[in-house]
């Protein structure tokens, strides 16, 4: 109980270094893909490197083991595979929405793409938040909305920002890029956990 007091009345606390942890995830993710890693970082790291930044912060609200950055490799990779199959249909629909509203071919890609690789990791980082909170399916429901609404603006911004700044910045800070991506993830997840462990009155009350 002591432990969930001193996160309610540090949420401001909280959110910056849940955004930053995800910043940092991402340029780290960037930076290999850019140096060296390109399909090692992006198919099978990814999960893993934001998955366990994310747990150093969910520490604060008691998730101590393992499991969340376990979960996070996991989950990532078979997103990865499930947007494999996909990806015809996907490549349609891009094809449709860029010449029905421009934007860009990248843009619409990444903002279809990021959500279905982000998929199963959400799930099952979903099943794990839920079973710290007394309201599982409602937290799972949360979760799985902020997840997938986050991917959407990680990826619609990453392919903003590189469009503007990949041909110009060296290729130690394009990390940079996918690290802003990742950051406003973690704005709209971080507000995600902040309405699951803080809640409204009733579920104070219950927690």
């Amino acid at each position: 109980m002591r432990r969930i007091q001193r996160f309610r009345i540090q949420p401001i606390k909280f959110l910056l270094a849940w955004v930053a942890a995800n910043l940092i995830g991402g340029f780290l993710v960037g930076y290999l893909e850019e140096n060296g890693w390109p399909f090692m970082a992006t198919l099978i790291f990814s999960g893993a490197i934001i998955g366990s930044l994310q747990w150093t912060v969910l520490r604060w609200l008691g998730i101590r083991d393992w499991w969340w950055p376990l979960a996070s490799a996991i989950g990532w990779i078979f997103g990865i595979h499930l947007s494999i199959g996909l990806q015809p249909a996907v490549n349609c629909l891009v094809n449709g929405l860029w010449h029905q509203f421009g934007m860009g071919e990248v843009f619409w890609l990444n903002l279809i793409n990021l959500p279905v690789w982000l998929s199963f990791m959400a799930i099952l980082q979903g099943c794990l938040l839920s079973c710290h909170t007394r309201f599982r399916a409602r937290s799972f429901r949360i979760w799985m909305l902020a997840s997938w609404l986050g991917a959407a603006v990680n990826g619609a911004i990453g392919a903003w920002l590189c469009q503007l700044m990949c041909q110009v910045l060296p290729k130690v800070l394009i990390g940079l890029v996918n690290g802003t991506g990742w950051a406003a993830y973690g704005i709209v997840t971080g507000v995600a956990l902040l309405w699951i462990f803080m809640g409204p009155p009733a579920t104070e009350k219950n927690l």
